[in-house]
């Protein structure tokens, strides 16, 4: 799905031209294509829905009060949707954002807003994807992480590096609470969430570091490189 912004021409645009749909929700227009829809039933799929229907239910809970509070924590701290735009979100979409990455990491939901701001992200970051004797390592600064903070690691695999924007196809593969004070190898993972690597293809990684206590997230860091052998 990707996002659009009309202008003086076209104002709004609703319905479907072939197999491309028009729409719109409360954050702006956006464009999609028609498809037949699919049920996925893979680990990682029914994961996050059992994650999304977990908290959901959570947010059914809470006093009146705490509903509030969540409604003015969105007010207070909009986000940033992919083309530049200040989004504000709603109690029940900011309380389930930050409440989904806790429950996927493994962390207690919160039932008020955190306090304060998101952790510092990481500054540089050195990949090698070797899927022969040579393994893998991650190496980032500044280590070691925090006590109080989790490496979330989203990544995806694509045939080569003629692709660069890959936000749309950046999947979780996992939260990390190691120092990482040596490299990283998550080779294991890898192969658990994108099946069978092959020599050629490109890694690209989204690094961001988490907060157990508070749900925030640095902002991302990026790093890419062509999986090799040994």
């Amino acid at each position: 799905m990707a996002k659009v912004k009309l202008g003086p021409m076209v104002g709004q645009a609703s319905g479907a031209i072939g197999a491309t749909v028009f729409s719109h929700n409360r954050y702006g227009a956006y464009v999609r294509q028609r498809v037949i829809p699919t049920l996925s039933t893979t680990a990682y799929a029914m994961n996050a829905k059992s994650h999304l229907a977990t908290v959901s239910a959570a947010w059914g809970i809470l006093t009146a009060a705490q509903r509030t509070a969540w409604q003015t924590w969105s007010a207070n701290n909009p986000i940033t949707d992919r083309l530049g735009d200040r989004q504000v979100l709603s109690g029940h979409a900011a309380y389930v954002k930050i409440n989904g990455r806790l429950t996927a990491a493994g962390q207690t939901n919160l039932d008020v807003p955190p306090i304060g701001d998101g952790p510092t992200g990481i500054t540089s970051a050195s990949l090698v994807a070797d899927i022969g004797a040579g393994g893998w390592a991650l190496a980032f600064a500044a280590t070691p992480l925090a006590a109080t903070e989790m490496m979330e690691l989203r990544a995806c695999v694509v045939p080569d590096d003629s692709i660069q924007y890959v936000e749309n196809y950046l999947r979780q593969v996992t939260y990390s609470a190691a120092a990482q004070a040596t490299a990283w190898d998550f080779e294991a993972e890898m192969l658990a969430r994108f099946g069978t690597l092959q020599v050629g293809q490109w890694v690209h990684c989204m690094l961001s570091v988490l907060d157990k206590a508070t749900g925030l997230r640095s902002q991302p860091f990026k790093c890419s490189v062509a999986i090799t052998t040994t």
